[in-house]
């Protein structure tokens, strides 16, 4: 059973992208500074998601949702998407949360955190949430 086990996570790990792949090919931004001077400079707000290597939530909200045109597209409309692993640390600490995923909607002007939304949603659910 443990080596099932292992031989599936090792499977899983080899075929999955990274998040940084993810983000380039979605265009996200994975630098917190850089993504607060663009939301500033476009007038828009961020939309910050946690992630962390080993969370599989993370990776199907990505894949199943995050990854849907349509809803890359009205993402962008109304955010500078930003991504961010937790595990990495490399962010201001009032994103530190133990609970992954975990989506923030923050005012790009005072960063102030105006909504959050945490563990993954379908893709229904979440156009209805990027929508309000």
């Amino acid at each position: 059973m443990r080596t099932l086990l292992l031989s599936l996570l090792l499977t899983t790990s080899i075929f999955a992208k990274t998040y940084q792949e993810f983000a380039k090919d979605m265009n996200y931004e994975t630098d917190y500074q850089t993504a607060l001077q663009k939301a500033k400079k476009e007038n828009k707000e961020l939309m910050v998601f946690m992630i962390a290597n080993f969370c599989p939530w993370c990776i199907k909200f990505e894949k199943k949702v995050l990854s849907k045109k349509n809803i890359n597209d009205k993402i962008h409309q109304k955010y500078i998407p930003l991504i961010l692993n937790r595990e990495e640390g490399k962010f201001p600490k009032m994103y530190d949360t133990p609970v992954i995923p975990t989506a923030y909607f923050v005012d790009a002007k005072n960063e102030t955190i105006k909504d959050s939304v945490v563990g993954y949603h379908n893709r229904s659910k979440f156009i209805d949430i990027v929508n309000q």
